[in-house]
């Protein structure tokens, strides 16, 4: 089982910030999950294959249990006009499409990247 101070080590890593009372809400939900991953190392899976994959053994079942997902296929490439009839805005064949980034958030991540100096956007 964990403690708080585990599950605050764990938040700091991945730079998330939560309240006293969350940390003490997470700390036991997280506890309720490893009491149940406790439980099933309890059950004997000897004569159990490991399953990779779920849907490896589609061909293995009948035809009302197999799988919905098709069979990975090659087939023919939709042509480039027909994929950029309904686009926007395109060019030589390619979607035109605005900057994600302002170049203040791109310069913020850059420095925050090169580890600069934290600053408030």
């Amino acid at each position: 089982m964990v403690d708080k101070s585990e599950v605050k080590k764990v938040a700091d890593l991945a730079k998330l910030e939560f309240a006293e009372e969350e940390l003490d809400a997470l700390t036991a939900e997280l506890n309720i999950v490893l009491g149940y991953i406790d439980q099933l190392k309890e059950l004997d899976v000897t004569n159990v294959a490991p399953l990779e994959n779920l849907n490896e053994s589609v061909d293995d079942r009948s035809s009302t249990e197999r799988s919905a997902l098709r069979k990975d296929e090659s087939r023919e490439c939709l042509p480039v006009e027909e994929a950029l009839r309904n686009a926007p805005k395109s060019a030589d064949g390619y979607f035109l499409v605005p900057k994600v980034l302002a170049q203040e958030v791109k310069a913020y991540v850059e420095q925050d990247i090169a580890g600069g100096e934290e600053e408030e956007l």
